[in-house]
């Protein structure tokens, strides 16, 4: 009877990994390159609208922030990302 248990459970166990792996972002291109670009940040540099602006027309162009870094009372600097476009 132990055995049968064990059998059943190993059984169970080793579909429950099957099908974790199959889980996950399966429509993200894999051999993506990517430009990068460093702006100050527009808000801290002009007003408020005008800033906000500014960032949507950057997210439009497929630009996304991966990072923000301020060196003392500078205004912020953010760091951008896109995938390369092909030519």
């Amino acid at each position: 009877m132990r055995n049968k248990i064990a059998i059943a459970l190993l059984i169970a166990g080793l579909l429950s990994i099957g099908a974790w792996n199959g889980q996950g972002q399966t429509d993200k291109p894999r051999n993506v390159s990517y430009e990068y670009q460093v702006i100050f940040d527009p808000t801290a540099t002009q007003a408020m609208e005008e800033g906000v602006k500014q960032l949507n027309q950057i997210g439009a162009e497929g630009w996304e922030i991966t990072g923000v870094i301020q060196y003392g009372n500078n205004a912020p600097m953010l760091y951008l990302k896109r995938p390369r476009r092909s030519l």
